[in-house]
């Protein structure tokens, strides 16, 4: 897959991409809100090899893609786990790029390529980043879990965002797609 926007390049991971998502995923602010604590190198090194194995899946249930400018600098990843009529999205993008609309740029571009399928988005509520973006994108509140799971020790509480298949013609759309990657 791969799919450019005005600004961005998304296409799938290689194993070079290592570094980078080491770089991404070590950081406390951007796992802040994740179950998981800042990565090691193995452990991304793990990730990439985990994403690329997916891709022998048929159907396709797990795609993850590296998000980086048009110039090859990287600066994120748009992902979802597809399971029948349903797929749950995540993002994460470099502090750098925080506030540039990148990720929304890159979700776009990157939802069309999930199929007529159900789209949710679950967050903490405190995640101020994530959730505006859903609503940018014309996610809806569905619901929101008090103490819905346990987190680095700590219980927190869980938002999901929504958006029907018959309603994203309206809410995503400028992007072109192409083949290689």
């Amino acid at each position: 897959m791969h799919v450019q926007t005005d600004r961005l390049t998304l296409r799938e991971f290689s194993t070079s991409d290592v570094p980078s998502v080491y770089a991404l995923e070590s950081l406390p602010e951007v796992v802040r809100y994740q179950t998981w604590p800042p990565r090691t190198l193995a452990e991304a090194s793990s990730v990439v090899h985990e994403i690329i194995a997916t891709r022998s899946e048929s159907p396709r249930q797990h795609v993850e893609l590296a998000v980086e400018l048009h110039d090859g600098a990287f600066l994120g990843l748009v992902g979802a786990w597809i399971d029948g009529g349903k797929a749950s999205l995540w993002f994460a993008v470099m502090p750098e790029a925080w506030g540039r609309g990148y990720a929304t740029e890159a979700m776009r571009a990157f939802i069309p390529l999930l199929g007529n399928v159900r789209l949710e988005i679950e967050c903490d509520p405190r995640n101020t980043g994530s959730w505006k973006l859903a609503e940018r994108l014309g996610f809806v509140r569905e619901s929101l879990t008090e103490r819905a799971e346990e987190v680095k020790g700590e219980w927190v509480d869980t938002v999901v965002y929504m958006m029907a298949a018959w309603s994203r013609a309206e809410n995503v759309v400028g992007h072109r797609t192409g083949t290689g990657g």
